[in-house]
């Protein structure tokens, strides 16, 4: 057999193995399904018995400040997102567990040939939402990356801002994990 259709099969096979690997990642397959989330309805149907929201990795992070805040305030966003499906009083309902692991705040750019002008800056946050069962499996989850367009005329110790600023953020996660959970 010739080198090159040697080295053709090969690659052809790593190919092959990358895109597999790559779906699986990708949740385009599934390598099996367990009997967990078997039990729960597909996700056009799913309900929710609560809805929790973890900051911890912002804390971490020291980002303190910006962790109280997007705890103060995603969790009555998420609750208005995900109104028609929230079942508080069936036990056997999974709960929403929603982890923000992180968030910028960009820098004004100073360009006035932006459409902002010189105050716009781009606004980072990203999370995961956690369908976690009443037996405490994680039974799916659907991370999530969500930028902002933001305002950032001001001064920079103003904090009524950078508030608003990550109120924006906490209410685009909220707004987009319906759809990325397919609901």
């Amino acid at each position: 057999m010739a080198r090159s259709m040697r080295f053709g099969r090969a690659t052809l096979a790593a190919v092959g193995a990358t895109v597999v690997v790559g779906a699986l990642a990708a949740g385009i397959l599934r390598a099996g399904a367990d009997d967990a989330s078997r039990a729960y309805p597909a996700a056009g149907q799913m309900r929710f018995r609560a809805i929790t929201v973890d900051v911890s990795p912002l804390v971490g992070n020291g980002l303190g400040p910006e962790a109280e805040w997007v705890a103060r305030d995603l969790p009555g966003q998420l609750r208005a997102a995900f109104a028609g499906r929230l079942a508080p009083g069936d036990r056997a309902a999974p709960t929403l567990v929603v982890r923000i692991d992180q968030l910028m705040l960009g820098a004004s750019n100073g360009n006035p040939a932006q459409p902002f002008g010189d105050y716009g800056a781009n606004d980072e946050i990203e999370g995961v939402g956690m369908v976690v069962a009443p037996n405490g499996k994680v039974v799916a989850t659907y991370p999530l990356f969500s930028t902002v367009n933001a305002l950032t005329g001001g001064s920079v110790y103003d904090m009524t801002g950078l508030q608003l600023r990550v109120d924006q953020l906490s209410n685009s996660f909220a707004q987009w994990l319906p759809g990325k959970m397919g609901l």
